[in-house]
């Protein structure tokens, strides 16, 4: 249903243009508004009886690079445990809406975070779809963090919770970790504002104001210039300096150490793309040489594309259990094969003393006599004289 009218109804009494056009300018800073500007548009939005009620979490992927919905769903939906009726739609540039069945669902997933798409953060809002793009802040992300080399006196409930609470006026969930030590708690931080490196106490015991470390557990990517989330040092809006030692002021030191192999350089997506072209390099490698099957080597793909592979000699395919052996050949008509060792180092003119190139000697044939006719005469005279 929808109306326009000067009568607003039970929605603003019985105010007529003029006046909600005066409440108008009121609430936009006595901005100068038409009456018809001022004459608003009335519609009764609510949901039919009966309609399924919707649990729904909004996010955005922080990444200066573009995200399909398609590559975000299949990343999230594993990660959250593939819930029943767990629906994505994109609302914008790497921004989406998750509708999810129950409220158990959507509250075990926002307790969850942080998660990553290619561990870059997503930062979750609980949605509801009468709310504005712009009332979607996504600028705070919920994380453990961790205070290390606590001294003992204060490792217990009643101090860790005044140290989370410097942290995190709304920390959760604190406690001390019997095997490391250190006072852990489920914090919120502002994306808009640089990572807190650490923290100070003036302990009245120890008669002095000490500085200690703050981490992070499983922590998306930051830029270590200017210590914020959503890019790279190398795409710093607001790049800081080095120290006399060359290093940013923010490092892979604010990652809490939770014992998996971690790349602390993993800001850099030169970095991400040549490792990962390096692991799959070797991982074909690997199961090739498993199935016992022909390994191409740099040398052999300088091999003639005339060449008949099934009358390859055996020494030039390398099979499971044989040394590794480079073979490469100067195929040319009526030339010899040149095997090359895996000791070889350098091809080219003036070689090292170490390098053996052995030549595979033709087979040698029986001496032919000068005069065949001769030769024959000669065998068959025993059978004459008989």
């Amino acid at each position: 249903m929808a109306a326009s009218s000067g009568n607003v109804g039970g929605t603003a009494g019985s105010s007529s243009p003029r006046s909600a056009r005066i409440q108008m300018e009121e609430a936009l800073g006595k901005l100068d508004i038409t009456e018809e500007e001022a004459t608003p548009l009335v519609l009764d939005d609510r949901e039919e009886e009966g309609t399924k009620q919707k649990w729904s979490l909004a996010g955005k992927v922080l990444s200066r690079n573009f995200f399909h919905i398609q590559t975000i769903s299949s990343i999230l939906r594993p990660a959250w445990g593939n819930p029943k009726g767990l629906l994505f739609r994109s609302v914008g540039r790497n921004m989406l809406v998750a509708d999810f069945d129950t409220q158990r669902d959507r509250d075990r997933v926002m307790t969850g975070s942080p998660w990553h798409v290619n561990n870059n953060a997503v930062i979750l809002e609980v949605f509801v779809d009468h709310m504005r793009p712009s009332e979607l802040k996504f600028d705070k992300l919920q994380l453990w963090a961790r205070v290390i080399n606590l001294p003992f006196n204060l490792r217990n409930d009643v101090w860790g919770k005044a140290i989370a609470k410097q942290l995190d006026k709304n920390a959760s969930s604190v406690l001390i970790d019997p095997v490391g030590g250190y006072l852990r708690a489920r914090i919120t931080v502002d994306v808009n504002k640089p990572l807190r490196r650490g923290m100070l106490i003036d302990s009245a015991k120890r008669q002095s104001t000490d500085w200690y470390d703050i981490q992070y557990e499983n922590i998306p990517f930051f830029c270590f210039s200017c210590g914020r989330l959503g890019h790279s040092d190398g795409y710093c809006p607001t790049p800081g300096s080095r120290n006399a030692d060359g290093k940013w002021p923010f490092g892979p030191e604010l990652r809490a150490d939770d014992g998996k192999k971690s790349s602390s350089a993993g800001n850099s997506s030169k970095e991400q793309a040549s490792a990962q072209t390096s692991n799959r390099e070797s991982h074909s490698s690997s199961n090739a040489a498993e199935k016992g099957t022909e390994v191409t080597s740099p040398a052999k793909r300088n091999l003639p594309s005339n060449l008949n592979k099934r009358k390859m000699p055996s020494q030039w395919v390398q099979k499971k259990g044989d040394p590794l052996t480079l073979a490469i050949t100067a195929w040319e008509a009526g030339k010899d094969t040149v095997i090359v060792t895996n000791e070889v180092q350098n091809l080219g003119g003036g070689g090292h003393e170490k390098d053996h190139l052995e030549e595979e000697e033709p087979k040698k044939k029986k001496p032919t006599p000068t005069n065949s006719d001769t030769s024959a005469v000669a065998m068959m005279q025993p059978c004459l004289e008989q």
